[in-house]
Order: C-alpha cells, then structure tokens, then sequence
C-alpha cells in the first residue's frame, strides 16, 4: 500500500462504502491495485490503496464531479503517501 487516507464522512461510513466500491469497479480500478477501507465509528474512516498511477488519481480527485459529491456528503480526509521501511 502506498497512499493512505484518514477522515470523515458526514453522510455515514456506508454511503462512503458504496461511493468507493462504484468508483473500483469503473475508472478508479485501473489504477487502484488493491485497497482496505476501515470504519473508526463516529463517521471516521482509514483507507489505504495501492495507486498505481498518481497522475489519474490527482486528476480523478480533482475532477469537479468528485469534489462536489465530497462537498455534498460532507467528506473531509486527509492523504499521505506512504513508503515501505527496509528491513
């Protein structure tokens, strides 16, 4: 994995869920290898993907569409790109 994401859904984690579970199975799968999504209660979520391309998931996130529905279902989220430690 190497992008993970930590935030809030104002909507409920299952809304969110199946909002993800949409994107996999169209575009978002090209470029997304594998992922985890966890619900923290209280609306708060961790999620961690293994993004192949970071160009098309800038460019997916950015989309208006995408950042309306965030807008509108009050997701809030932070994303950190991650990097294996060496043994």
């Amino acid at each position: 994995m190497n992008v993970f994401m930590h935030g809030t859904c104002a909507a409920g984690f299952s809304v969110l869920k199946a909002k993800i579970e949409k994107d996999m199975a169209g575009p978002a799968g090209e470029w997304v290898s594998d992922y985890r999504l966890a619900d923290l209660g209280n609306n708060e979520l961790m999620f961690a993907a293994n993004v192949t391309d970071f160009e098309a998931m800038g460019a997916f996130m950015k989309n208006p569409a995408e950042v309306q529905w965030d807008k509108d279902n009050g997701v809030v989220y932070r994303v950190y790109t991650l990097e294996e430690m060496p043994d």
